[in-house]
């Protein structure tokens, strides 16, 4: 097989175009993709349907919430033969967004493709960490629809990203991580079945994808959340726009597992035993662990939490990856972390020039102050020169 960087470059491209235009047609979908296809049959025939004599009796609209996707939890009632079985009460279904830029990142990125892949393909690996799904289909141009439980019902409490993380909520999500990362470390699937979980220079959308990063940081440097940064921040942020794919590289080349992609605190969540999940599996790609658990820690502390509980959650996480086999050298670990806080930065700022895709300002004022903090804190200018003149951390 041919597989050269330019010919790769070409297909990517090719695929890109045909994303965008899938977006923005008028297209006839041969199947449930937005909250409204979420009628009294369909629940009956894709969940009623798994247990003989189940029947609903009653389902209502409970909650809305639109973001990137929208969302809808449903209320549901079912005969006895329903109860019997133990079908649910209620419901979370995320389907297409109306917003047609929102549905252009879903297609280009394949964003819907992989959040209905993993439940189909990945979720029953991790299924202590993660929702019950129940039914997932995806379309061309960023349609889907997805149905998973309603985690509310089991006693687990979903955060939101305005919430205070507490120090245990914040160790039980660096615990899950690190078993997430455990299992699909290195692993031959990614040459197998997973082949789609693709690296982040070579993901579904990567041109577009690093404009989009390009025009953000552009807009965020030029706006009033800009102008209150120390100038050593401004100047990094500017050097890592000139120098991010020579980063990029460099972080394809550690050692990869399936990461969650967007760990922030509002798509993680507690269970009543303590323990900790995660949900919203739609940026899903393969990289180097500690992003996952960096880009957790600068969502969900303040920044002065984050003094306090960066280190202690990093050596957590390394010792729960060490009971399963996997030992990292902690000195250079901890240099990737900080390094890796650029690409927390990244999305953050995108968020913001975006409008906040439905976060809560004050979540995201949160995430600034720590960010800021850790590019000082962690001198990630510093690691970014070495990286930039071909040196190892």
């Amino acid at each position: 097989m041919i597989d050269t960087a330019s010919l790769h470059r070409h297909a990517l491209a090719s695929l890109e175009a045909a994303d965008l235009a899938l977006a923005r047609a008028d297209l006839v979908v041969p199947g449930p993709y937005r909250s409204a296809d979420v009628t009294r049959e369909f629940i009956d025939e894709v969940i009623g349907g798994t247990m003989p004599g189940a029947q609903l009796t009653d389902f209502a609209a409970e909650e809305a919430h639109d973001g990137m996707t929208s969302r809808r939890r449903w209320r549901l009632a079912w005969n006895a033969a329903g109860r019997h079985a133990g079908l649910p009460e209620s419901i979370f279904v995320k389907a297409t967004p109306d917003e047609a830029y929102l549905r252009e990142t879903l297609s280009m990125l394949h964003m819907a493709e992989h959040e209905v892949r993993f439940y189909a393909e990945v979720q029953r690996d991790v299924a202590d960490i993660t929702p019950r799904p129940w039914f997932g289909r995806y379309y061309p141009g960023g349609r889907f629809l997805l149905v998973t439980e309603d985690l509310e019902e089991r006693g687990a409490r979903p955060y939101w990203g305005k919430d205070h993380c507490s120090a245990a909520h914040a160790r039980a999500v660096a615990t899950a991580l690190a078993t997430l990362h455990a299992r699909l470390w290195q692993s031959p699937r990614f040459e197998r079945d997973l082949g789609w979980v693709r690296p982040r220079t070579r993901k579904f959308g990567a041109a577009w994808h690093r404009q989009s990063f390009i025009d953000a940081r552009q807009r965020f440097l030029a706006s009033e959340h800009a102008a209150a940064l120390p100038q050593a921040v401004v100047e990094t942020i500017g050097l890592w726009s000139q120098h991010s794919e020579v980063v990029y590289d460099y972080w394809d080349r550690l050692p990869a597992t399936l990461l969650h992609g967007d760990s922030h605190l509002g798509n993680t969540y507690a269970n009543p035993d303590g323990t900790a999940g995660l949900f919203d599996w739609q940026v899903i790609f393969r990289g180097p662990g500690l992003r996952d658990l960096g880009y957790f820690i600068l969502s969900a502390l303040s920044d002065a939490d984050r003094r306090v509980q960066e280190r202690p959650l990093f050596e957590h996480y390394c010792d729960v990856l060490e009971t399963h086999g996997i030992r990292l050298e902690r000195g250079k670990a901890w240099r990737d972390l900080c390094l890796l806080t650029l690409d927390s930065m990244d999305a953050l700022m995108k968020t913001i020039v975006r409008g906040g895709y439905g976060h809560a300002a004050s979540g995201l004022e949160r995430s600034l102050g720590a960010r800021v903090g850790a590019m000082a804190d962690r001198d990630v200018a510093g690691l970014l020169r070495t990286v930039i003149a071909g040196g190892e951390l």
